[in-house]
């Protein structure tokens, strides 16, 4: 192995070797190796992977798993993959509470963080891991300020259940709901539908192709985007 202080930076290392080249840049590079990187891995471009994985909805669960996937894609082709991760809060949960008014100022604070670790550690390159109707402008917001060679990757889509003989997803769940609250549907036929919208299959893992727009809020573990875009404004109060 040579020596990786004895060859020229990498000219995809605008931003990083800032960070990582010189000897006054040593307590940096401590640190960094203090996660397992070696000095091969700080001679090659950084790159962010910012994925919105959170367990607070299906829309975004399964990043984790798909970050693998780009960790592996930018190794491969040459540089060093930093994975780090946001918030997100989910419309179809907190719809009709008040944790509604989180939802639309969580996208300013999804792309604020997002900017704030780039900038912070001066990454060359940016991945970004979305899945709901906020991760996904924000993503793009961060971006666009950032002025990094990047990429917005949509996690893809959740299967629809099946429900008395047809795919049902969360849009039926809610009309479920306004007929049973008009009288005109029984209570005990919107818990199965909620059930078998529930038990949807997982979403599409082998991304970005999508799978039919559908949500499915628990049971079978998987993950990917819901089939409503919920809100464009906060509740009044």
């Amino acid at each position: 192995m040579t020596d990786p202080y004895s060859r020229p930076t990498d000219p995809a290392k605008r931003r990083s070797a800032a960070l990582t080249d010189g000897v006054d840049r040593a307590p940096a590079r401590a640190m960094l190796k203090a996660i397992g990187l070696d000095d091969d891995a700080l001679a090659r471009p950084l790159v962010g992977i910012a994925t919105t994985w959170i367990e607070t909805m299906p829309c975004n669960w399964n990043q984790r798993e798909l970050a693998r996937h780009v960790r592996r894609g930018i190794l491969e082709a040459g540089g060093t993959p930093m994975e780090f991760n946001t918030i997100a809060v989910s419309d179809g949960v907190s719809m009709g509470t008040e944790g509604m008014r989180a939802s639309l100022v969580s996208r300013e604070t999804i792309a604020d963080s997002i900017e704030l670790v780039a900038r912070g550690h001066l990454l060359d390159g940016l991945v970004c891991l979305v899945g709901c109707d906020k991760t996904i402008p924000a993503a793009v917001m961060a971006l666009a300020r950032l002025d990094l060679p990047g990429l917005v990757l949509y996690n893809g889509s959740i299967a629809p259940g099946r429900f008395r003989g047809r795919d049902v997803t969360i849009q039926d769940v809610f009309e479920a709901v306004g007929a049973a609250a008009a009288g005109s549907s029984p209570r005990t036929r919107w818990r199965r539908c909620s059930s078998s919208s529930a038990s949807a299959r997982p979403g599409s893992t082998t991304f970005p192709r999508p799978t039919r727009r559908s949500r499915r809020p628990r049971t079978r573990r998987g993950g990917s985007r819901c089939a409503s875009s919920a809100t464009t404004s906060v509740p009044r109060s």
